[in-house]
């Protein structure tokens, strides 16, 4: 269980620091899917306690991912950022 929780945290954590939410859904449900496949010789009472604390793991590192990738935007010096956004406008609307 201690194993998927952790797994579940790193995956939300890199999945808030890149994705949009709607990235939780099927993420959810490759975790399910896992999980339920793994654990079929376990009792149904234990698969069903690791699926929701999994679950929970995996949003909870979302939620930190995304407040990273917050901060890491808040603290790229700004001639950066507006490099980065002019090497966009630049590249689809050239003169």
């Amino acid at each position: 269980m201690l194993v998927f929780l952790i797994a579940g945290a790193i995956a939300g954590i890199l999945l808030g620091i890149r994705f949009k939410v709607l990235v939780i859904v099927p993420a959810s449900l490759l975790a399910a899917i896992i999980i339920i496949a793994n654990g079929s010789g376990h009792e149904s009472g234990a698969v069903v306690l690791t699926l929701l604390a999994t679950l929970a793991a995996l949003q909870i590192g979302y939620v930190v991912g995304s407040i990273l990738r917050v901060a890491i935007r808040a603290n790229v010096p700004g001639a950066e950022r507006n490099k980065r956004d002019s090497f966009a406008f630049k590249r689809f609307f050239r003169d």
